[in-house]
């Protein structure tokens, strides 16, 4: 017995001083910190030390919440995995007939796959191949082939009067110039009279409006409001105050399939090629014999400009893409779901009741805890030799959507502090790593939704959330 009790209490001594070598976890108080936010605002904060495996701060992080933005690492990872970095988005024309004196004796297939990036100038350079080959005149159709995708060119959950923002602008098959326009207005005029409404010449849009310049007892009061019609027609209802120089609004495409066939006749136009058939746009995919191409960016590139800029439409391009690389067949935003679930899952993720409803996290549908954010920032860390992601996360001070993050931009954590931000009304979320104090590297996720300051909204609005964060952060780096 007396051996055994000298064993036991070796043992004892030797676990105590390999104990007391270890640095200390002290577990964040992230319950005090929320006491610097607005009144009614709810917060799910966790981190976790990825050097110790330990958890340092967890304060509602099983609690589901409104990932925004955040939302784009899911997407990130599900395009690694399944796209691969060689990926690129294919514009095509195609032709199911010859050329032959000068015509083309065919249908001009123009194959379109999603790239949120593809420019009317890329797509004219396209047409310009026919030019160089002799065609003046098209005999056929023109055949819009946009069967990657299917149903609807939004997510379930975006909220409708966004619809006309081009940060809303609906990420298609066919997206050119991000599927986004700008009109003029000119209210250098008399009070009561009708503003003039002029669009670029390049844009086959209409834009129509109702809206008078408002005398400055009135103005304050005026509001502009944008009425959506069929064929990418658009009303501009309201009135605003006298302006000495005319300024422009930007506006979301409506119709992409529409808008892409304007623009694809009137470029052949431009080019001197003569058509005169109809527009065609089939479910299935088209074949034909290639006549030119255009790719896009490879992945990389694509996810560093969706991380950094928080590229909504790349987003989504790419949720839909994965969707339909994965099932081999027309993706919707639903198959999207299906499939970056299914692809994460695999890789030890686990959703429970999540639900994504979109790649960019525009969806007020959307619920994510903060603990399933954790684990795929975990999951990036352990192959980041490999995904290479870490670099596509804006920098602290330095660049993307976090460089004047108020609460980030002081040392320690300027250039220390890389995350994916998520803002909606309302929302301030954060995920993403830093490096501490010791020099081990620390995941983090801070879900803030219901975010207001009421009356001072307009002059005081985020310095709580300066304050909170820079509080939050810093504690984060010295525990």
């Amino acid at each position: 017995m007396t051996k055994l009790s000298t064993i036991s209490t070796a043992l004892r001594t030797l676990f105590l001083s390999f104990s007391l070598s270890l640095p200390a976890i002290a577990e964040v108080d992230v319950a005090s910190l929320t006491q610097q936010l607005p009144e009614g605002a709810s917060v799910g904060v966790i981190a976790k030390n990825l050097n110790q495996n330990a958890l340092i701060a967890n304060y509602h992080g099983d609690t589901f919440m409104l990932p925004a933005s955040t939302q784009k690492v899911f997407t990130a990872v599900a395009a690694k995995l399944v796209l691969g970095d060689e990926f690129k988005f294919e514009t095509a024309l195609l032709t199911n007939g010859k050329i032959q004196n000068n015509q083309l004796n065919g249908n001009l297939i123009v194959r379109f796959t999603g790239d949120p990036d593809l420019t009317s100038g890329q797509l004219y350079g396209l047409l310009a191949e026919l030019k160089k080959q002799g065609v003046a005149k098209i005999s056929g159709d023109l055949v819009l082939d946009t069967s990657v995708f299917a149903s609807h060119d939004r997510g379930l959950g975006w909220i409708w009067n966004d619809l006309t923002m081009c940060f809303n602008s609906p990420p298609s098959a066919a997206n050119i110039d991000n599927n986004c326009f700008y009109a003029e207005l000119d209210a250098n005029l008399a009070v009561g009279e009708t503003v003039k409404i002029s669009v670029p010449a390049q844009f086959p849009i209409q834009v129509f409006g109702q809206v008078y310049v408002a005398a400055p007892n009135e103005a304050p009061y005026c509001q502009l409001d944008v009425v959506v019609h069929d064929n990418n027609r658009y009303q501009v209802k309201g009135c605003l105050a006298r302006q000495a120089k005319p300024f422009g609004l930007s506006f979301a495409v409506q119709d992409p399939d529409a808008y892409a066939a304007a623009i694809i006749q009137r470029q052949l136009k431009r080019l001197g090629i003569e058509f005169n058939g109809k527009i065609l746009q089939p479910q299935k995919p088209q074949q034909g014999q290639l006549i030119a191409q255009h790719f896009s960016k490879p992945l990389p590139d694509l996810l560093k400009k969706m991380m950094k800029k928080s590229d909504n439409q790349i987003a989504d391009s790419l949720f839909r893409a994965v969707a339909y690389h994965y099932y081999k067949r027309p993706a919707s935003f639903q198959l999207g779901t299906l499939a970056v679930k299914s692809v994460l899952q695999k890789q030890g993720i686990k959703f429970g009741n999540s639900i994504l409803a979109d790649g960019s996290g525009l969806s007020r549908h959307n619920l994510v805890a903060p603990k399933t954010m954790l684990s795929v920032l975990e999951y990036i860390a352990k192959n980041e030799d490999k995904f290479h992601l870490m670099e596509t996360f804006p920098i602290a001070g330095v660049d993307g959507t976090i460089s004047g993050r108020g609460g980030l931009i002081n040392p320690p954590l300027v250039k220390n502090v890389i995350a994916k931000t998520g803002s909606l009304k309302g929302v301030y979320n954060l995920a993403g790593f830093m490096t501490n104090a010791r020099g081990e590297k620390v995941a983090f996720v801070q879900f803030i939704n219901g975010y207001s300051t009421g009356d001072l909204e307009s002059k005081t609005k985020r310095a709580p959330l300066v304050q909170f964060e820079s509080s939050l952060y810093n504690r984060i780096y010295q525990d």
